[in-house]
């Protein structure tokens, strides 16, 4: 569900420093590789702000991402109407057999549409395959009506769908901030990678009964991971749609995201 990124300079040696911050606290979107939405398609730092995607002040967060979709913002690329932020493998993803920590905080407007499994499915954080199609990780919004969920594509090949996996859910909890803390092991190995998270600072138990699922992260054959955030949805759903995103930060360890 996106475009391959391309291609930056290589984030600093790995260690307890954050890999790639992009958490808007410059303004504007110069942190991120790219802006795609209605009207746009390039450079997150030669965006110039609309509707579709503008930084604002939050009280709680300093500064924030307005990420803003209606019907018919459709960029001309498959498959949906969307407004995102993506940044590049070595900045924000990984590779076959290294561990990423994660930390953002996602909030739904409060005139977020809440019965959005009923509307056509929509994706909020994804960890995208270089290779297209469905990402291995993300945050959904359409798996149960009022629920945020977190999804787990499980593919053969690129965009060959085995299984899908809700592995968690929470209230979209509108007008509220989630703070979110995930620790991913890339691997196209079902016995491999795995994922964990916590919720507002709290470790939180997976369908699976456990505070690790195990599943491949990543897709066989592929070369890597890259991140997207913002709201991505499919065509056609009329009411409008407005998710707010901050403090996404990336490290090798949890100590890391901090620094």
């Amino acid at each position: 569900m996106g475009c391959a990124p391309t291609t930056t300079a290589a984030p600093p040696a790995s260690g307890d420093t954050a890999l790639f911050v992009g958490d808007y606290s410059t303004g504007d979107f110069s942190q991120w590789d790219i802006v795609q939405n209605k009207f746009y398609n390039s450079s997150g730092a030669a965006y110039t702000p609309t509707y579709a995607a503008a930084v604002v002040d939050d009280p709680a967060k300093g500064k924030a991402a307005r990420f803003e979709v209606r019907d018919g913002d459709y960029p001309g690329f498959p498959s949906g109407d969307r407004s995102e932020v993506q940044s590049t493998t070595p900045l924000s993803g990984g590779t076959e057999g290294q561990t990423r920590w994660y930390a953002f905080s996602v909030k739904f407007d409060p005139s977020f549409p809440q019965d959005h499994a009923s509307l056509g499915w929509g994706v909020t954080n994804q960890w995208h395959c270089n290779c297209g199609g469905s990402p291995p990780v993300g945050w959904d919004v359409n798996e149960k009506n009022g629920q945020w969920s977190l999804i787990v594509h499980k593919q053969s090949a690129p965009n060959v769908v085995i299984d899908r996996l809700d592995i968690y859910d929470t209230p979209l909890a509108v007008g509220i901030w989630h703070d979110v803390m995930m620790e991913i092991k890339y691997s196209a190995s079902d016995s491999e990678g795995y994922l964990r998270l916590w919720m507002n600072g709290v470790p939180q138990m997976f369908t699976n009964g456990s505070n690790t699922y195990t599943v491949r992260t990543m897709v066989p054959g592929t070369s890597g991971i890259y991140y997207k955030e913002g709201y991505y949805r499919q065509r056609g759903i009329a009411p409008t749609g407005i998710v707010y995103h901050a403090g996404f930060r990336v490290a090798a360890t949890e100590a890391g995201l901090s620094r």
